[in-house]
């Protein structure tokens, strides 16, 4: 009889970390009304009214609120040509991120409440991709499955419960490099494709890979890099023409946006606070395990990932939400990073004298 554990562990890990994102997603929706409370409509954001015609009773957040909405306008509006396009903050911005948009409002067709159902479902399904994916890497490089496990309680993407793309783009990316780890390159391709048309940075992920294959495998390169950039750049192409080029403002000089958060964080209340140092924190033990790794991987991976951080912009480290949703993937692969190091350290030391 063949062995089907290591064939169901992946299955297994994908229902642990998805029920645990809906129970708490579930939980979230009871304090905010509903799931359209998650949203997080601002009482003085221009989308407001909008959302109001399709839930009147939706409850609202204080002063502008949060993405979620302006993702829900996207939803129902995916190709930008009516009214939503005028009620975001930056729309050449906001509607590159569409993949989770538009498979949320079934491409402008789903109802108001199917709509948003939708895309609880698919931030629920990319915390499953996530956390099983980055369990399922750490298994491909011999890591420490203890220590990998913290990648399933993913801070960041629970902040993507909030209905953001962040926790659908780092689960098809993560997808995507355990594919290509395992030598399955076109559809790794497909994966990554699919994760960067629902979040423009995350073509870290196939720069990275393509860093990973240029020693030794560079034909690869064509498939986990060049192709999943392809639609993502079709689909820039028509959002720059129908609105102009991109100015959002979340980049900046290598650690010049942090360093200018850092004299509002005073300001800021516990939580937020407490979520802008763990980012950064991230970014310092990141930076450690990519020094120390001898994986070239993952070092290609937290060296992709901290450089982001260090050129992100005050918009982003401003705010410990939006900093800890940025380095959402740092958490993830440094979990797998630090397993795979204890376990090889573990490994080198149990050598026979």
């Amino acid at each position: 009889m063949p062995d089907t554990t290591t064939e169901s562990t992946p299955v297994i890990w994908f229902l642990i970390s998805a029920a645990a994102a809906l129970v708490i997603a579930l939980i979230l929706a009871s304090d905010v009304g509903g799931p359209s409370g998650l949203l997080r409509v601002g009482e003085e954001f221009p989308i407001r009214p909008y959302i109001e015609a399709d839930f009147p009773d939706v409850d609202l957040a204080a002063g502008l609120g949060h993405d979620g909405q302006q993702y829900y306008g996207i939803a129902r509006d995916p190709l930008g040509r009516g009214d939503v396009p005028d009620l975001v903050d930056n729309p050449s911005y906001r509607y590159l991120f569409i993949l989770y948009p538009a498979l949320a409002g079934g491409f402008g067709t789903f109802s108001p409440e199917l709509t948003v159902a939708t895309m609880l479902a698919l931030s629920v399904l990319g915390f499953g991709l996530a956390g099983a994916s980055a369990l399922m890497l750490n298994h491909q490089l011999g890591g420490r499955a203890v220590i990998a496990n913290l990648a399933v309680a993913n801070a960041g993407l629970f902040l993507s419960l909030f209905m953001t793309p962040d926790a659908l783009a780092l689960g098809l990316a993560m997808l995507g490099v355990t594919l290509a780890v395992g030598g399955r390159d076109r559809p790794a391709a497909v994966a990554l494709g699919l994760a960067v048309l629902t979040k423009a940075p995350y073509f870290v992920f196939p720069l990275a890979l393509g860093v990973w294959a240029w020693r030794s495998q560079r034909a690869r390169i064509r498939w986990l890099t060049v192709a999943p950039a392809v639609p993502a750049a079709v689909w820039a192409s028509y959002v720059f023409v129908r609105f102009g080029p991109s100015t959002s403002g979340n980049l900046d000089l290598p650690f010049r946006g942090m360093i200018r958060a850092s004299t509002k964080w005073g300001g800021l209340t516990g939580p937020e606070l407490t979520m802008a140092l763990v980012a950064l924190g991230l970014l310092v033990v990141a930076t450690v395990l990519a020094i120390r790794t001898r994986s070239r991987l993952l070092q290609a991976l937290l060296l992709g990932w901290v450089a982001v951080g260090i050129v992100s912009s005050k918009f982003i480290w401003v705010l410990g939400n939006n900093a800890l949703r940025v380095m959402a993937p740092l958490w993830s692969l440094t979990a797998v990073a630090a397993a795979v190091y204890f376990a090889s350290n573990r490994s080198r030391k149990n050598l026979p004298v």
